[in-house]
């Protein structure tokens, strides 16, 4: 986290409480009881962006390192995919400002072409019952602005309030007028170099949207029989799943030749029948046509080796107008395309058919089939059905004019810089997701027929029927490009613009290039961050985006817009499903930061329905999952922002998917309690000190201080290593450990008997210890939790100079990150191996005494019997602090321990009993020995099945690979459970 030096006003002790070597300085106490997020978290943000912490120092000569916000759409809202996201990049940079480099976070967001236009076009219907064509292109695009204006800044404030750093003196927006002149540029770039042409071809083709969308736009449903669809513009559900079987008439014959197809309204568009040149049944029909039943004309009969014989008849009606395939086929034989099908998903040049929707036409159409006798049966049939991935539209494929970019030899380039290792993939299995993106040769429609966008910079050129397409900054370049081309002077030429716009993931494609100033060659940013040091972004979209600015970064400049890439995976719910609006599983993070009710979730819920946003089943399923998993806690717990990113992180990123549980995010609000708490300790402790005439060395630190400076040394060194290598869950993990379990648990109760003995040395021993410990490992923790440490950093207690570490933070502008060499020296593994054994003895009497019901308030006496001569005598070094952590009264060792116990082996070489006190004490043991039995015997009989099916070849050759991962976690965590059960039992 990242504190302003002015925020460390020491405040002193008065004199009487000061040592003659040492200063303490304790700063003002914490202000409330207990940690409360809403109050920690207040404010500090607004100071943060006032004092221009995160904005990027430009001047200084320390390492740079930059990083561009994948730019959310300006429509949109923060979910947990963007809290994810936002979350990892936010630990990056905070802990590069802390370890002394310049960052540069930039922000902006994405005009999001489509989403922007249908939010927009729903709030005018909604509000003055008016849509875009009532209006006009121009006038639409001013009601846009003004929507982007008002609405459109709620996902940066909601950025704000999870806490990310970003340089919001730098904000940009894909449309202002830089962004616009460096696509335009890049647009004119890549046609003068013959990379971008334009062309009539078979383009997928979204209905509602009344626009053409990109091959990774669409979605292949997997479709295994009949099954009936509910689709856009219709009143009821289109069956899709039959495999239809008409005939043709052969021309001047009684023959007859059977066809299949899924689409059968698409039969009025062919324009010949293919069948294999090897097949020995349709060799007599060489030079034939067969007769079309609606158009009176005939139609050619084919050889084409692409033809499965063994499929069906074996003959394949060819629609070149409306089938990828039927086009290429198409064009080897010279065939005519007849589009039947038009842009609003009419039929045209369908005779009787015409004017009635494709899918109301099918019925039609089957039904005239078996009047006329040439339907031959409708049977259930496995397909594909291509389904626009914005709007759920199946995909019609339509002939039309757009603009394209030539792909294959700038992905061949992507590919080798993979390859070569100069274009790093973080993690290393979506390797072969690139190389499939790259080996792709299919080229990319980048236009769009949108009317919110950056519309094409390209003018059709003409007099009379001469045209040419030039693509240039105005009209009047572009006519004096034009010129030589038409052979006739500018003023002569007639130029229009296209009306078409660019795929927003263009844009997107050369973002890191337009977000730093490019193409302006003098701007600072772009010489100083450029290229960026790192992309990081969800697995989903390599090759949406990032395969994208790689090809076009590197074409436009010459080199790649970033060497490294870190991909996360996808958020999920708590049961591993993804999150998504047809599951009705979507968690709102704000809803998590602040807490909301049940009757909140259903208000909230019913909101969306009437704005649209969801369906009916959709409400439904969402009020489902809410009362299935929030009805206990009667909603979702307030958790705050910092418990929010603490669980986001302790999942493994580079998963395929990230698991999310609400439960496991209030258990964290829990552990800031937890460090509140020991603050607010170590604040009582220093209060305790008393005056020494001589200071103190590191000779006087005691055992458990050694053992838990040792444990931070270790932790720092994971932190660090895991930081490096992006591996967050590990972080967190040993974070959460030393602290919670070794910092919270152990130390801070063993330092109590040391805070009131005798001997002050040992006090001050455990404050300097105390204060390192919570500095450091606070400081490790910062990135994660930047509200808490903010807030209790600068309170921890401190002496002038601490004989352990010294953190003089005094002149720099954020707080150093600690580092592993500078805690080398307190590794100390002897002594970690003796405080753990005296720990795991103290575990123990704990387990012991949570089985069998034992209370804190009776202070049973326990015994050790052990042939390990060095344990005993360890525990006895520490006797006082092993009484106060077991909470009992007395330790023997190695006797005949006379009244009734429980007990439990620790090893080979010690058991350990622990007195039972009253008079049911032997019903007491009876009835937990056997309860212990049953749970032992259930779970040993959950492992072995779970075994068995981890260990089944179906299991292994169709669960997901990380599926598996998680699996074995859990199947080792069950193990180590019942280890621990089955040591109870000796008794």
């Amino acid at each position: 986290m990242i504190w302003s030096a002015q925020t460390l006003r020491p405040l002193y002790f008065p004199k009487r409480h000061i040592s003659r070597t040492t200063r303490i300085v304790l700063k003002e106490n914490l202000p409330a009881v207990a940690y409360k997020p809403e109050v920690t978290e207040k404010n500090k943000y607004e100071r943060w962006e006032k004092e221009g912490l995160f904005k990027a120092d430009t001047s200084s000569n320390q390492p740079a390192f930059s990083i561009v916000l994948p730019p959310p759409n300006v429509t949109g809202k923060l979910h947990l995919g963007h809290a994810l996201s936002c979350t990892i990049q936010d630990v990056i940079v905070r802990r590069k400002r802390s370890m002394g480099h310049r960052v540069l976070w930039l922000p902006g967001t994405d005009h999001a072409g489509i989403a922007t236009q249908g939010v927009v076009q729903k709030y005018l219907k909604s509000k003055q019952n008016i849509n875009k064509n009532d209006l006009g292109r121009e006038k639409f695009n001013r009601e846009v602005w003004k929507w982007k204006e008002k609405h459109g800044n709620t996902i940066c404030k909601q950025l704000r309030t999870l806490g990310c750093s970003l340089d919001w003196s730098r904000q940009i927006f894909t449309m202002d007028p830089q962004r616009t002149n460096a696509v335009n540029t890049a647009f004119i770039s890549l046609f003068q170099k013959g990379l971008i042409y334009r062309r009539k071809a078979l383009v997928n083709w979204c209905n509602a949207l009344k626009s053409t969308v990109s091959d990774i736009e669409v979605e292949n449903m997997p479709i295994n029989g009949p099954t009936d669809i509910m689709l856009p513009g219709y009143e009821k559900p289109v069956q899709f799943g039959l495999l239809y079987n008409f005939a043709y008439k052969i021309f001047d014959s009684n023959e007859e030749i059977v066809v299949s197809t899924t689409m059968p309204e698409t039969m009025l568009g062919d324009t010949a029948i293919a069948v294999h040149p090897d097949d020995t049944r349709y060799q007599h029909l060489k030079g034939k046509k067969a007769v079309h039943p609606f158009r009176n004309t005939t139609i050619p009969i084919i050889f084409d080796t692409f033809v499965d014989k063994e499929f069906g008849s074996g003959a394949v009606k060819i629609t070149p107008a409306h089938s990828k395939v039927d086009y290429e086929v198409a064009k080897h034989h010279n065939l005519t395309l007849l589009q039947v099908i038009n842009e609003d998903g009419l039929i045209q040049n369908g005779g009787k058919f015409n004017n009635t929707k494709r899918y109301d036409c099918r019925l039609t159409l089957v039904q005239e089939l078996n009047k006329l006798g040439l339907l031959k049966s409708i049977m259930p049939h496995q397909m594909t059905l291509p389904i626009c991935s914005r709007t759920g539209d199946v995909i019609d494929h339509l002939p039309k004019e757009q603009w394209f970019l030539s792909c294959s030899n700038l992905n061949e380039r992507a590919m080798q810089l993979v390859e070569s290792n100069r274009l790093k993939i973080n993690p290393e299995k979506f390797i072969k997701a690139w190389l499939n993106w790259t080996g792709d040769v299919r080229d990319w429609c980048i236009s769009r027929q949108l009317w919110w966008g950056h519309q094409i910079p390209a003018y059709k050129c003409s007099v009379d029927k001469d045209v040419v397409w030039i693509a240039a900054a105005d009209e009047t370049s572009a006519k004096m490009q034009a010129s030589s081309f038409l052979r006739t002077l500018p003023n002569a030429i007639k130029a229009e613009r296209d009306s078409d716009v660019l795929d927003t993931w263009f844009s997107s494609g050369i973002y890191p290039l337009s977000a730093f100033g490019w193409p302006d060659s003098r701007n600072s940013d772009l010489n100083s961050f450029y290229p960026i040091s790192l992309m990081v972004t969800g697995h989903d979209i390599l090759g949406f985006w990032v395969h994208r600015m790689v090809i076009l970064g590197l074409e436009l400049t010459g080199e790649l817009p970033f060497n490294n890439v870190l991909l996360h995976g996808i958020i999920c719910d708590s049961r591993g499903a993804k999150m998504s609006k047809s599951r009705g599983n979507v968690i709102d993070p704000i809803d998590v930061i602040d807490g909301i009710s049940m009757q909140g979730l259903k208000n909230k819920t019913e909101e969306m329905y009437r704005d649209g946003i969801l369906n009916q089943e959709e409400v439904h399923k969402a009020l489902m999952y809410h009362r299935s998993n929030f009805s206990n806690t009667n909603g979702i717990p307030q958790c705050g922002v910092d418990a929010l990113r603490f669980t986001l992180l302790s999942q493994d990123i580079k998963s395929h998917f990230v698991h999310f549980d609400v439960n496991q995010c209030h258990a964290n609000k829990l552990f800031c309690n937890k460090i509140w708490q020991s603050i607010k300790y170590t604040q009582l402790s220093y209060a305790k000190l008393k005056i020494i005439e001589n200071g103190i060395s590191r000779d006087d630190l005691t055992s458990f201080d050694k053992w838990i400076l040792s444990r931070l040394a270790d932790m720092v060194d994971k932190v660090n290593n895991s930081l490096d290598m992006y591996d967050f869950h590990l972080a967190t993990k040993a974070i959460k450990t030393l602290i919670y379990n070794e910092f919270c648990d152990v130390y801070l109760e063993a330092t109590k008997p040391g805070f009131e003995n005798k001997n002050p040395n040992i006090g001050y021993a455990h404050a300097h210890t105390l204060s390192a410990v919570l500095n450091t490992s606070l400081r490790c923790l910062s990135p994660f939790m930047i509200y808490l440490t903010d807030e209790v950093i600068p309170k921890i207690p401190a002496f002038e100079k601490n004989i352990i570490f010294n953190f003089d933070d005094s002149h720099k502008r954020f707080f150093n990150y600690p580092q592993a060499s500078d805690f080398e020296i307190w590794k100390n593994k002897d002594v970690e191996e003796k405080v753990e054994r005296i720990i795991n003895t103290i575990y123990l009497v704990r387990e012991l005494k949570g089985f069998y019901g034992i209370s804190n308030k009776i202070r049973p006496s326990i015994c050790v019997n052990t042939r390990n001569e060095k344990l005993a005598s360890d525990i006895e070094d520490h006797r006082t602090i092993v009484l106060n952590l077991t909470k009992c009264s007395d330790i023997k060792y190695n006797e005949a321990f006379d009244k009734i116990h429980v007990k439990a082996l620790l090893d080979k070489d010690t058991e350990v009993l622990v007195e039972l006190i009253g008079d049911n004490a032997q019903s007491i043991i009876l009835a937990a020995r056997s309860k212990l039995e049953k749970k032992i015997m259930k779970l040993d009989e959950n492992l072995q099945k779970l075994e068995e099916r981890y260990s089944s070849t179906q299991y292994l050759t169709t669960v997901p690979e990380w599926t598996q991962v998680l699996d074995k976690e859990r199947l080792l965590l069950k193990k180590e459970e019942l280890k621990q059960l089955q040591r109870l039992t000796w008794y």
